[in-house]
């Protein structure tokens, strides 16, 4: 996953800016929350790492904030398939980006959650100071 999920996370339009184009690595980020919206056809991806923007604001460096929690809304999303949900599956995310879609996978075909987005965006950003370390 970490082609793909460089370059979306360094883009402008979702990480680039605050990161400098440096964007934590898919290692690096723990997914701690997964919301699935039937309704609008949508699914929102939370992801967590200590891994802080060099380009952080003067309040978050002030304050010694050590996490960064950011969320990805996939929306247009097709083919969504739910085999199971845990830590182990948590541990394996991978993004494909295609000219028109994204595919993700959490976990593995097998057991985890699969889909296909015709868009993603960067939904929000949450730093803020954490006990102990990931």
């Amino acid at each position: 996953m970490s082609a793909d999920w460089s370059r979306l996370l360094a883009s402008q339009e979702y990480l680039g800016e605050l990161y400098e184009g440096t964007t934590p690595t898919a290692d690096s980020c723990d997914p701690f929350y997964v919301h699935i919206d039937e309704r609008k056809g949508s699914v929102t991806l939370g992801f967590n790492t200590r891994t802080l923007p060099a380009n952080a604001p003067a309040e978050w460096r002030e304050k010694e904030f050590n996490a960064f929690d950011f969320y990805l809304a996939f929306e247009g999303v097709t083919e969504l398939r739910v085999t199971g949900w845990g830590a182990s599956e948590a541990k394996n995310v991978g993004l494909t980006m295609h000219e028109h879609c994204f595919d993700v996978v959490l976990g593995s075909r097998d057991s985890g959650i699969t889909f296909r987005a015709a868009a993603a965006r960067l939904a929000r950003t949450h730093a803020y100071l954490a006990s102990g370390s990931l």
